[in-house]
């Protein structure tokens, strides 16, 4: 069976973000149109909050902050729900306008568990017959089960698992051995 959505699932903390991109990188690089959101690495700076996100707009390249910037002596984190808002409406957009052969959502966070967020967009992309890959922190877990029931697989994260995923739905496989190898010592 192939499943339309796979959850790359990973240990509360320890985001996937270089994996993804490098099994995505591939993909762009053959020209692939992608929509979605992935988070962006960003050097650590004075002014910084272990917090402070970015986001990249997988369709149109664009970077996106997502948290409010609040100093690095803050404590916690305040997402932008605005920002957010209108970040999962422009990846709806692109579901349509871009004919994308993948949607990407990096995180499905605490937003998302509530019913916002990228929720609907992930839902419009099944709708579509577009595949979904989505990183599933283990805290939230549970309530991605319930939403996703039995349309999604559960992946390590591994650049194996996604890349047969990815084959399964004919994107190929994105990373080679070497690669792999040195994701699975960064992760």
């Amino acid at each position: 069976m192939t499943f339309p959505i796979a959850a790359v699932v990973y240990p509360d903390g320890i985001y996937p973000n270089r994996l993804l991109r490098a099994v995505l990188g591939p993909l762009r690089d053959r020209g692939m149109p992608l929509a979605g959101v992935l988070q962006v690495e960003q050097p650590p700076a004075d002014d910084c909050h272990p917090c402070d996100m970015l986001l990249e707009d997988l369709s149109g390249g664009e970077i996106v902050a997502l948290s409010d910037n609040r100093g690095k002596d803050a404590r916690g984190c305040r997402l932008d729900i605005g920002v957010l808002t209108e970040l999962a409406e422009a990846v709806q957009l692109s579901l349509q306008a871009d004919e994308p052969c993948l949607l990407v959502v990096n995180k499905f966070g605490k937003i998302e568990a509530d019913g916002g967020g990228l929720r609907e967009a992930i839902a419009d992309a099944v709708a579509l017959g577009i595949p979904v890959l989505v990183g599933v922190p283990m805290r939230n877990l549970e309530s991605w089960r319930a939403f996703a029931a039995d349309l999604a697989i559960e992946l390590a994260p591994q650049a194996a698992a996604i890349d047969r995923w990815l084959h399964s739905h004919r994107l190929g496989a994105t990373t080679t051995p070497s690669a792999r190898r040195e994701l699975q010592w960064a992760m």
